[in-house]
C-alpha cells in the first residue's frame, strides 16, 4: 500500500477484491485521520466517546467488507443499511466531539466531510441493488 500526502493508491489497499471497492478506501483513510485525531482527544473522552467512534467506524469497514463479498441481494441490502445506519451515527458521533470540544473546527469538517462521501457512495450502491432488485 502507498500512501502518498494523504492519498491511499487505488487497488494498493488489500491487493484486489472486496477492499478495493472506492467507499472502502473512504472508510479506511476515514478510520486513519481518526486514530491520529483521537491521540489529541481529551483523556476523559478518549476512552469513552472516542472509543465508541472507533469502534463504530471498524464495525462500518467491516459491515462493508462482508456486504461486498456476499452473492445475495437481500443479504447484501441488509448489510448495506447497517453500514448506512453506522454512518449516520458516526456524523451525530463526530458532531458531538466537535460541540464537546473534543474535536477543533478543521478536524470536524474534515472527517464530516469524508463521511459525507462515504454516504454518497453508499446511497448509490444501495439504489443500484434496489433497481436491479425491481427488475
Amino acid at each position: 500500500m502507498t500512501n502518498t500526502g494523504n492519498k491511499i493508491e487505488q487497488g494498493k489497499l488489500l491487493g484486489g477484491g472486496p477492499g478495493d471497492l472506492p467507499i472502502v478506501h473512504t472508510l479506511y483513510h476515514t478510520y486513519h485521520e481518526w486514530s491520529e485525531m483521537l491521540m489529541k482527544f481529551p483523556k476523559v473522552q478518549r476512552y469513552t466517546l472516542g472509543e465508541i467512534i472507533s469502534q463504530n467506524l471498524l464495525t462500518a469497514l467491516e459491515l462493508l467488507l462482508a456486504a461486498a463479498s456476499m452473492s445475495n441481494p437481500a443479504e447484501k441490502l441488509s448489510r448495506l443499511f447497517a453500514v448506512s445506519a453506522k454512518i449516520d451515527l458516526l456524523k451525530l458521533l463526530i458532531r458531538l466531539s466537535k460541540d464537546t470540544k473534543c474535536l477543533p473546527n478543521e478536524k470536524y469538517l474534515k472527517l464530516e466531510s469524508l463521511l459525507i462521501d462515504a454516504g454518497k457512495m453508499l446511497g448509490g450502491w444501495i439504489k443500484n441493488l434496489e433497481h436491479k432488485g425491481a427488475q
